[in-house]
C-alpha cells in the first residue's frame, strides 16, 4: 500500500516531465511497486524517474476516485 506521500509523488510524475527532488524513500517504494522505472539522461547521465504502464494505470485510478 503506497503512503499518501508516495501518492502524491506518484501524482507529481505524472503531471511533469521531470523531478529531480523526491524523497529517496518514496522513490524506492515507487520502484519496488514497478510504479517508475529509473532512465537515463543521454546529454548528462543523470537517472531520472519515469511512469511505467503500472504507474500509469495507477494515477488513472487515483485520479477517479479524488
Amino acid at each position: 500500500m503506497l503512503s499518501p506521500h508516495e501518492i502524491a509523488a506518484l501524482l507529481l510524475l505524472g503531471d511533469t516531465q521531470e523531478i529531480n527532488d523526491l524523497e529517496p524513500e518514496q522513490l524506492d517504494t515507487l520502484l519496488v511497486h514497478k510504479l517508475v522505472t529509473l532512465e537515463h539522461g543521454h546529454d548528462t547521465g543523470d537517472a531520472y524517474p519515469r511512469l511505467t504502464s503500472q504507474g500509469h494505470s495507477m494515477l488513472e485510478a487515483v485520479r477517479r476516485i479524488r
